[in-house]
């Protein structure tokens, strides 16, 4: 869970994962391509990035000790999903996550997940270099979302590949301005803006009392 700094309410990490598979369901148009993988089934993907919180997880994020994080981060690493796309959307997002640090035991999980996902490989029928292109635009979707359910107001860039056969990743800059309005350049995504909202819940008694309420977001290009 996401504890928001400019007010008291409480956003769980299943909402931060609907909002990056919003970004998501939208990339691509004539300037960034859309992964090489099944569009739905990465941005499947991408929304349960984050799945092993559960829908109303009670960890906070950035507050929680490296124990209590690693013991909810094992079962990301030792489940799977079904659907072999999804499974290894989900799973090199965690492998990222836990290659920020270095110890014995993230190293271990690392190990278990690039097993995993090269057991999975043919069943998927894609390319690992496919699934690590589309993982620079799954962490461009949970920086936004993350930096948004903490309410940030800040600006900061994340590189991905525009192109399939681009060398060179393209740096794409987002700004989180107030009222949930936030600035992206160049624009990545096939519509020309994209508003709709999370659920977020008040601090107070969560999450044995639920006071729910609604984050609006609109994301627009820089010349909009």
């Amino acid at each position: 869970m996401f504890r928001t700094k400019n007010q008291p309410i409480i956003v769980p990490q299943y909402e931060h994962g609907r909002m990056s598979g919003i970004l998501a369901a939208h990339w691509g148009n004539d300037a960034f391509d859309r992964p090489a993988l099944d569009f739905d089934r990465w941005v499947t993907g991408v929304v349960f990035h984050d799945w092993q919180y559960g829908i109303l997880d009670n960890l906070p994020i950035l507050e929680s000790s490296e124990t209590a994080w690693l013991a909810l981060t094992r079962r990301a690493v030792v489940d799977h999903f079904d659907d072999p796309v999804v499974d290894i959307v989900a799973k090199l997002h965690v492998r990222r996550l836990l290659g920020g640090m270095v110890s014995d035991t993230r190293a271990e999980m690392i190990q278990q997940i690039d097993e995993h996902v090269d057991a999975r490989l043919a069943e998927s029928g894609y390319s690992l270099d496919a699934f690590r292109r589309a993982d620079r635009i799954t962490r461009l979707c949970d920086n936004i979302a993350f930096d948004f359910a903490f309410g940030h107001e800040q600006t900061e860039q994340a590189g991905v590949f525009a192109r399939q056969t681009d060398e060179a990743e393209t740096t794409i800059q987002y700004t989180l301005h107030p009222n949930g309005q936030i600035i992206i350049d160049p624009w990545p995504f096939g519509v020309p803006t994209i508003s709709s909202f999370i659920t977020a819940f008040a601090a107070d008694g969560y999450p044995d009392v639920l006071k729910p309420q609604l984050l609006h977001f609109t994301f627009s290009p820089l010349s909009h």
